[in-house]
């Protein structure tokens, strides 16, 4: 009887310590492959969406833009100055149209019904930016814009076709500006890339050096004026 409990306890043995450190590493070499394909998930699908989310801010960027300088110089009544240039700079743009309401939701009304919509780059909070007549309150309408620049359509012979486009000038007659080219820089926001790159950004006639791991791209259109 005593044997056969000797046997049994002699069959009874455990891991030798070979086989526990074995176990380990190949414990350890599969959670580092579970990390590490969970690190790359989750770095491709920030990078997707800092990506999509650029995209969409420059899509709608531009196309805010777009229908604000269209309307420039709408008037039902009358002719109706498109711009303001004197208002204007390099980094914004004062339309002027006929509209019973300004960019910021404001009644015209006491001014005539003229809205008067100032759409300026915010450099502090790289927004782009638009101000009524009215109440003047700058009210965001497009997030993750970096720079943004302009050049004027001019038409000097009056056949509605701009012979070139200039920089802004405080010179610029508004009733030959016919047509604006429009360029921002739109960022994804926040560094999506693994590694920090310089790259140039060519917004016409400026050029915006970064070196970092947000990735940004430049968005252009130009827009023909309909009211002129």
């Amino acid at each position: 009887m005593n044997m056969n409990k000797a046997y049994r306890r002699s069959r009874q043995s455990g891991f030798s310590m070979v086989e526990l450190m074995i176990a380990l590493v190949l414990g350890l070499i599969v959670i580092s492959a579970v990390f590490n394909t969970y690190v790359g998930s989750t770095r491709s699908s920030r990078f997707s969406q800092g990506l999509q989310q650029m995209q969409e801010n420059g899509r709608y960027g531009i196309s805010t833009l777009q229908r604000g300088i269209r309307l420039a110089g709408y008037a039902p009544d009358g002719d109706l100055e498109p711009f303001d240039i004197a208002a204007s700079g390099p980094e914004r743009f004062v339309v002027r149209m006929t509209a019973l309401y300004d960019c910021n939701g404001q009644a015209t009304a006491p001014v005539g019904g003229i809205a008067q919509n100032t759409y300026a780059l915010d450099t502090v909070n790289d927004t782009i930016t638009c101000t009524g007549n009215i109440g003047n309150t700058a009210m965001p309408i497009v997030e993750g814009v970096e720079a943004m620049a302009m050049l004027w359509g001019i038409d000097s012979d009056g056949d509605e076709i701009p012979e070139q486009y200039i920089p802004y000038s405080a010179t610029i007659d508004a009733n030959e500006v016919v047509a604006m080219r429009v360029a921002i820089l739109v960022s994804s926001g926040d560094a999506i890339r693994s590694r920090r790159g310089e790259e140039k950004h060519v917004l016409f006639d400026q050029e915006v050096t970064t070196d970092d791991k947000i990735a940004r791209n430049v968005f252009t259109n130009t827009v023909m004026l309909r009211n002129r």
